[in-house]
């Protein structure tokens, strides 16, 4: 529990040009997105496993002490508050992919399909009112 910076997180590699896009469109950087989809995913509790189609997207440096708490606190709300849940960032990032995998799964079914143009690729020709859409989303989850 030291929110290691040097941990390389992963992200479904289907999902390289959704992170991207919406990296350009909606959020300030990728581990905002992936924050959003692990809450989502945690959210629903649902996981999936990356397996072999993990891709590096970005380092655990760039997540903010705010984000590593609430994945802290996931950590232990999933192993009913044992401690030890939440000794290895290594760990905790893997669990995170999971849930993140998971919320970009909700997070398309839900709400960007109508964004998206062939495949997983954000429409630019729809997607101006995107940030507006995406936060009304969220808000709706709460």
């Amino acid at each position: 529990m030291n929110m290691s910076g040097d941990i390389r997180v992963k992200t479904d590699r289907k999902y390289r040009n959704l992170y991207n896009d919406l990296k350009n469109f909606a959020v300030g950087d990728m581990h905002e997105l992936f924050f959003l989809c692990s809450c989502l995913g945690f959210r629903a509790k649902k996981k999936k496993n990356l397996g072999g189609n993990g891709e590096d997207r970005f380092w655990s440096r760039t997540i903010t002490p705010e984000e590593y708490a609430c994945y802290y606190a996931m950590m232990l709300e999933e192993s009913n508050m044992d401690l030890s849940a939440i000794k290895d960032d290594t760990t905790i990032i893997s669990e995170m992919e999971k849930y993140a995998n998971a919320g970009m799964e909700i997070l398309l079914d839900d709400f960007l399909s109508e964004y998206c143009s062939s495949g997983l690729k954000l429409d630019s020709s729809i997607s101006k009112e995107l940030p507006k859409a995406l936060l009304h989303f969220i808000y709706e989850q709460l």
